[in-house]
């Protein structure tokens, strides 16, 4: 079953269009990617269902209501999370408290114990380094950290604005067996992310963008096998 479902989506920022009659499908309990050259409108794409840049045209649904109208908390309340590109924490705040804020909506707010307790079994170096200010950590904490307060907030669907950017290959090994983990547990997973041959390896699914709009869809495993999609689209 279809969890997100956009239809003929069309946003921007000012007169400049980015995204251009997009449609994507993310199945419930899948895990996604979202692939393509640099300034073809991934990032936007995350950024106008999570509410952040408004929908010119189109429409956005989560399991099978209506979202793009709605205001970014709203939409986080219906179920969308979205953990944006870079570290986006709060320098001066602990790490505990930069989790805690993930869960500043009431129905999270109801679960942040419970939830608190399955991010430190997740990433039990954000418990060592819980009493720690977040401008002290490593990149790769940093990202850990984002990762975590995005599930603080529940929800039904993660989405990850290139989670391994600017990390040491080592440190992007961590994140994504994070990630591997995040979906292997049944969770909606929608990731964005620069390395397709990587990320090819583990989605369930694979959606590269051109110009604004979906060129090719199909599992990864054909997306590897498919050069002239690399060719074509990521200089591969």
């Amino acid at each position: 079953m279809s969890l997100l479902e956009i239809q003929g989506l069309e946003a921007g920022y000012g007169a400049q269009a980015v995204l251009r009659d997009l449609s994507l499908e993310i199945v419930e309990g899948s895990f996604a990617a979202l692939v393509g050259p640099n300034g073809h409108g991934k990032s936007t794409a995350l950024r106008t269902v999570s509410g952040l840049v408004r929908a010119r045209a189109g429409l956005i649904r989560l399991a099978g209501e209506r979202i793009d109208r709605l205001r970014p908390d709203q939409i986080v309340a219906a179920g969308i999370v979205h953990v944006p590109q870079g570290d986006m924490l709060f320098p001066e705040m602990t790490v505990l408290e930069n989790l805690r804020l993930g869960a500043y909506l009431p129905q999270a707010a109801t679960h942040a114990a419970n939830r608190l307790e399955e991010v430190f079994a997740l990433l039990p170096k954000l418990a060592e380094r819980k009493h720690q200010v977040a401008s002290t950590l490593s990149g790769g904490e940093r990202r850990m950290v984002g990762i975590g307060r995005g599930l603080m907030a529940g929800g039904r669907i993660l989405m990850l604005d290139e989670p391994s950017l600017g990390l040491a290959p080592i440190v992007i090994d961590q994140i994504y067996d994070i990630v591997q983990r995040l979906a292997a547990s049944g969770r909606t997973i929608l990731v964005v992310e620069e390395n397709a041959m990587r990320i090819a390896e583990m989605a369930d699914r694979m959606h590269l963008m051109d110009n604004g709009r979906i060129a090719w869809s199909g599992p990864g495993s054909e997306f590897l096998s498919r050069p002239e999609i690399l060719s074509a689209y990521l200089g591969g």
